[in-house]
């Protein structure tokens, strides 16, 4: 009695003769990075204008009224001159103050004789309001742009300093070592080993900086200036223009949120090893 065999011929893909199994119709990464945010949105939206058609629009403009309000305001070019003025102040204070943190950062924590010198005065001005220091700013520089870039570079600087000198600091001591044993100059140690392994930490740092400089540029229009987002909302809100000044409102988060997605997008596509569960 013989017993026959069937064979699968070789050159046959074992994979092609599986079942596949059915393409969702839309990925779960889809659904978090779209559907559900604007599902969000809209369920927000809705509880909105119910509860503007209770209260006095005064207090809470309709969704309609704002973004009405929100199209007069490019209309008329207010909120143009606005932005390029406040764009302007953010954007030079946000580079000086990340570029100022990661390098003070960088020597506080690579080099202990630097942090214990400057660490004392960092910490007490790092725990120091920077709002108090506005009458100082306009007596230094007076009411003008350069009072503002620099308030915009204090509230930027010190969240990247520490989470610079936190990266450096936390840099794994047998990285260091296999470095110096493989002959690396301090300069290629730095280059090569302490600040690859300190990037996930300097990138929380100016992810941090790049919301809190859209902070800073509000704050410093609203206490030094006539011009800018941050007058025309203290002018709208004096004025009980709630629907303008909830549309400016709108168009200062829109900036914000653009920072962190750009600082995102710049890790995603250079620094891709240090997002987790990429």
């Amino acid at each position: 009695m013989s017993i026959k065999v069937s064979q699968i011929p070789v050159n046959q893909d074992l994979a092609s003769t599986m079942p596949r199994p059915p393409k969702p119709a839309i990925s779960q990464r889809s659904w978090t990075i779209v559907v559900a945010p604007l599902a969000v949105i809209a369920i927000i939206a809705g509880f909105w204008e119910i509860a503007a058609s209770f209260v006095n629009p005064v207090l809470i403009p309709s969704p309609q009224r704002v973004a009405s309000d929100f199209g007069a305001l490019f209309k008329a070019g207010t909120a143009q001159a606005a932005l390029a003025i406040s764009i302007r102040e953010l954007y030079i204070g946000l580079f000086i103050g990340l570029a100022a943190g990661i390098l003070l950062g960088m020597l506080i924590g690579r080099y202990s004789m630097a942090e214990g010198i400057l660490g004392p005065f960092i910490n007490s001005a790092n725990a120091t309001p920077l709002n108090v220091l506005i009458p100082l700013l306009i007596l230094w520089v007076g009411i003008s742009s350069k009072a503002r870039i620099l308030f915009v570079i204090l509230i930027t600087f010190f969240p990247v300093l520490l989470n610079t000198a936190g990266g450096l600091r936390n840099v794994s001591k047998g990285y260091v070592e296999v470095g110096k044993t493989m002959g690396l100059s301090e300069r290629q140690l730095v280059r090569k080993v302490i600040l690859p392994a300190s990037v996930p930490y300097i990138l929380a740092g100016v992810r941090i900086g790049v919301a809190l400089a859209v902070i800073g540029m509000i704050v410093g229009e609203m206490e030094v200036s006539n011009v800018g987002l941050g007058y025309l909302l203290n002018f709208y809100g004096e004025g009980f223009q709630t629907g303008r000044l909830l549309a400016l409102v709108f168009l200062a988060s829109l900036i914000g949120v653009f920072n962190v997605t750009m600082v995102r997008l710049i890790q995603r596509r250079f620094f891709r090893w240090t997002i987790v569960g990429r």
